[in-house]
């Protein structure tokens, strides 16, 4: 089996052929163009709600491309053989970080529209609760965007280095690219966990600056690590569709996308849950604040569809062994997850500004149009005519023919 296997494998081209490449362009292209019209024209007619739909949309990306940086260094570091014909496009995922530098432009331009502490009145009046140095140290304008500088500055760096190992193993098939990346990803994890936690905190758990909860970061990283593996699996899905790498990426490939799909599902819930069940045994107002807005007027069905949907329905769906396998399963999941995850990140910021209920807006589609269509144009423009497998590491060939037990 495993032979004829490999055999089948080596018909695939790892290019993407120039006609499907030129139409998605174009698609991509317009997408491009008509979702940052369309966000224009929202924040002419509304300022503010531009700003926080555009920090949802902005921060649902920023999850995700966090997540694939920390995969891509997660098989460096445990060697798999399984993810190595998956791994180029993890590392493409993972390129967004720089182009996110640039979509945080608008964030840095909204600070006074979406951060209450970012107004001098505001700090005066926490002065009187000696809450000050938090304030002078930490939250201010000049220090937000110094660190957030900072954070795109150690991202891109980190994820060129391991993007660019990868690719100069594509010719040469050297061993050395392989040992460089696993010495870069060791501290990486460590350093992409910091600065990802600390990034969550400055953009969307400050947004009520009397909130905290020291597992935020975690939380964060976590859904975006469970809607990445949705997105790479989607895209191999639709590769396949347009007979892209169909032999090499088999069904045994997705039951292990499928597992990790599954294996996150648990992990967001039982850290939403461990945040919980802190907060709620511990019943103080300036932790409860948080539940409590979110379980005012309609926040209330919000938080139960993410009880249900995001949990225990993507539970049940993933749960059999069958349904890892079964790729029509597998479309539907990882539309699914992409869509609970955004209806998780609109539940961390929305109720800061929308205190009497939700409030859906038009504006929050424009903005996700402008920010996953700039996105997506850079993801497809980095695939034109390079190899989109890494087909120079010693374990490629192993990956192709791997089998789930």
């Amino acid at each position: 089996m495993s032979h004829s296997h490999h055999h089948n494998a080596q018909q695939d081209s790892y290019y993407i052929p120039d006609a499907i490449w030129d139409r998605g362009r174009n698609v991509l292209g317009a997408f491009f163009l008509l979702g940052w019209g369309a966000a224009l024209a929202g924040y002419a007619s509304n300022h503010d709600q531009f700003f926080q739909s555009y920090l949802v949309a902005f921060f649902f990306a920023f999850s995700i491309a966090i997540g694939a940086a920390l995969f891509t260094m997660i098989q460096h570091l445990t060697g798999s053989a399984w993810s190595v014909p998956v791994r180029r496009i993890m590392e493409n995922i993972m390129l967004s970080l720089p182009v996110l530098g640039l979509l945080f432009i608008p964030i840095a331009l909204g600070v006074h529209s979406l951060y209450e502490w970012s107004h001098p009145e505001f700090v005066a009046k926490e002065l009187l609760k000696l809450k000050v140095p938090v304030y002078e140290l930490y939250l201010n304008p000049k220090l937000f965007y110094v660190r957030a500088v900072a954070y795109f500055c150690i991202w891109t760096f980190w994820a060129w280095r391991l993007y660019s190992n990868s690719r100069a193993q594509d010719a040469t098939k050297a061993l050395e690219p392989t040992f460089s990346n696993e010495r870069w990803s060791a501290p990486g994890m460590l350093v992409f966990f910091l600065t990802s936690s600390l990034a969550s905190v400055d953009w969307v758990m400050s947004l009520n600056p009397h909130w905290y909860s020291t597992m935020f970061g975690v939380y964060c990283m976590a859904g975006g690590a469970w809607g990445f593996f949705a997105l790479l699996t989607f895209i191999f899905l639709r590769f396949r569709a347009n007979g892209i790498m169909a032999n090499s990426v088999t069904t045994e490939h997705y039951h292990d996308l499928g597992k990790w799909m599954f294996a996150l599902t648990v992990f967001w819930a039982y850290i939403a849950f461990s945040q919980y069940m802190l907060i709620w045994y511990a019943n103080l107002p300036e932790e409860t604040v948080f539940f409590l807005a979110r379980r005012t007027g309609t926040w209330e069905a919000v938080s139960g569809i993410l009880v249900f949907g995001h949990f225990l329905i993507t539970f049940l769906v993933l749960l059999a062994r069958n349904s890892k396998r079964t790729l029509n399963v597998l479309r539907f999941a990882t539309i699914w997850i992409l869509v609970m995850h955004y209806v998780d990140i609109y539940w961390l910021v929305m109720p800061n500004f929308q205190k009497n209920g939700v409030a859906p807006h038009w504006i929050d589609l424009a903005t996700m149009a402008a920010v996953l269509g700039t996105l997506a144009l850079a993801f497809w423009m980095r695939l034109r005519k390079v190899v989109i497998a890494p087909v120079g590491d010693p374990r490629f060939k192993k990956g192709l023919e791997f089998q789930n037990v």
